[in-house]
């Protein structure tokens, strides 16, 4: 009896070792749909914010071109013109970082995503898609006009009164001042955020009125590249590409060299595997492809 026994443990030992192992084994992918889902997550997170984005730059690019179309039309006088160009400049602003600035941080401006970067302010990674997300909302908004205005009114586009070099000047200081304000609410803990849309979009207005019978008041590169695009006319484009970009890197790096380093503001953007979600994304959906199909 002891003989049977013992053969029919040493016959059981296998078998449970084979189930064990089969457990372990169908246990083993339940971790990576967490990670997965995690990453998805991430992907939602990075979509929502690029979204976002492209509704800031796009109202107000539709906004700023929308009354200057208005005024051109009404053919008001240079300085009503000027005015209400500023006015609506500064509210579009302000009304678009109150909205979505705790969206995706309302940059709206190339120029401003480029100084964020260079100061370490805004993740590298982010930033191309950023201004992609920027320079669609400005093309889209003029399309939008373009349908909504013509053929009774042309899209105005960014036009200099001065020399190029005295436009490129103007853009510059534009920038410089721009991005001067920018940095000081954003990435300093000492100032009052809850009036940077105020701060931001006053300086905004300002600019416009400074600049504006100079260099046109272009300040950001989505605004002249819209138009440029779809009317097809690239004259000067490269002054306010330029311009507010070189300008609004020396602003925020003079606010960089004030601010003491005790009281710097970090980020709200964190930094983004996009390879790695990118690919958790791909292998979710292969595994869940996979699964319908073992199913059917």
């Amino acid at each position: 009896m002891e003989a049977e026994e013992e053969e029919l443990r040493s016959r059981r030992q296998p078998l449970l070792a084979d189930i064990m192992n089969n457990r372990e084994v169908q246990e083993q992918p339940s971790a990576s749909p967490a990670i997965i889902s995690s990453m998805q997550q991430e992907l939602i997170s990075l979509l929502r914010k690029l979204v976002g984005e492209t509704l800031a730059c796009f109202m107000v690019v539709f906004t700023i071109m929308a009354v200057k179309i208005n005024t051109y039309a009404l053919e008001s006088d240079g300085a009503a013109s000027l005015l209400a160009l500023s006015v609506a400049g500064g509210m579009a602003t302000m009304v678009t970082i109150f909205t979505l600035g705790h969206v995706s941080g309302s940059h709206i401006n190339p120029a401003v995503t480029v100084a964020y970067t260079l100061i370490k302010h805004f993740p590298l990674q982010l930033a191309p898609l950023y201004i992609c997300a920027q320079l669609t909302g400005g093309i889209v908004a003029s399309l939008v006009l373009e349908v909504v205005f013509k053929p009774q009114w042309p899209i105005v586009m960014v036009t200099r009164k001065g020399t190029a070099l005295q436009a490129v000047a103007a853009e510059s200081i534009a920038g410089f001042l721009l991005l001067f304000v920018c940095a000081s609410v954003a990435t300093d803990t000492r100032a009052i955020g809850q009036f940077a849309g105020l701060a931001i979009s006053a300086t905004v207005a300002l600019d416009i009125i400074i600049v504006g019978p100079i260099s046109g008041g272009g300040i950001n590169p989505a605004r002249a590249l819209g138009p440029a695009l779809v009317s097809w006319n690239f004259t000067d484009l490269w002054i306010y590409m330029v311009g507010p970009t070189v300008g609004g890197i020396f602003g925020a790096l003079m606010y960089w060299l004030l601010r003491p380093e005790g009281v710097k503001k970090q980020g709200v953007h964190k930094e983004i595997n996009i390879r790695a979600v990118a690919k958790g994304f791909s292998f979710r959906h292969s595994e869940s492809r996979n699964r319908s199909s073992s199913t059917m």
